[in-house]
C-alpha cells in the first residue's frame, strides 16, 4: 500500500513537474516570440522614422521657399493697398481721347504737369480734346467712385501744325499741356 502510495506521489510529483515544465516553456517561447516581434517592430519603426526624417529633410528648402513666397504675398498686398492711383489717370484719360485722335507721348512732371503730343484729323479734334480735357468728370462722364470736380485743368495746346502720313492722308500734329488733380494720384486703388 506504501509502495502504492509512493508511486502515486510519483505520478502526481511527475504530472505536475510536466505541466510547469510546459508552462514555463510555453511560456519561454512565447516571450521570445514577443521579443522578436518587438525587435522586427522596432527595427521597422526606426527605418521608417529615418525615411520620414530624410522626406522632411528634403521638404525644409520647399518649406522655407513656401514660407518666402507667403511672406513676399503679404508684402505684395500691403503695397498693393498703398499703391498710387496713377493707373487711374490712363484710365480717365482714355475715356476723354477722342476716337480719331492718337497720342503719340505721354509725360507727367514732378509738379503733375501732363505733357502729350499726337496726330489728329484736323483742328477742329485737337480743340475738341482740349475742351473734353476740361469738361472731363464735371459735365461730361463723371465717375461714381471720384468726387465731382476737373480732373483735368489749364488744358493748353502748345503746338499744332499741319501734316501728311506716308500714304498722303493730311492730318495736324499738335503737343499739349494739361494739369492732372493731385489727389487723383493720392487716392489709394480699392
Amino acid at each position: 500500500m506504501l509502495k502504492l502510495q509512493a508511486m502515486a506521489r510519483k505520478r502526481l510529483a511527475t504530472t505536475i513537474t510536466v505541466v510547469i515544465g510546459i508552462v514555463t516553456a510555453t511560456i519561454i517561447v512565447t516571450l521570445l516570440l514577443l521579443l522578436g516581434y518587438t525587435f522586427s517592430l522596432s527595427k521597422a519603426n526606426e527605418a521608417r522614422t529615418s525615411t520620414l526624417k530624410k522626406d522632411i529633410g528634403s521638404q525644409t528648402d520647399m518649406e522655407q521657399k513656401a514660407a518666402t513666397l507667403q511672406e513676399n504675398l503679404a508684402a505684395f498686398a500691403s503695397l498693393q493697398k498703398s499703391r498710387l492711383y496713377v493707373s487711374e489717370i490712363f484710365r480717365n484719360l482714355g475715356n476723354v481721347i477722342p476716337a480719331d485722335v492718337k497720342i503719340t507721348s505721354f509725360q507727367i512732371s514732378n509738379d503733375y504737369l501732363v505733357t502729350v503730343s499726337g496726330t489728329a484729323p484736323n483742328y477742329v479734334a485737337v480743340s475738341t480734346f482740349s475742351r473734353t480735357l476740361q469738361d472731363y468728370n464735371v459735365n461730361f462722364k463723371p465717375q461714381p467712385d471720384l468726387e465731382r470736380k476737373p480732373l483735368f485743368t489749364d488744358p493748353i495746346i502748345t503746338s499744332v501744325s499741319k501734316s501728311t502720313d506716308g500714304t498722303g492722308t493730311a492730318g495736324v500734329t499738335f503737343s499739349m499741356t494739361f494739369k492732372v488733380d493731385p489727389s487723383l494720384f493720392n487716392k489709394a486703388i480699392k
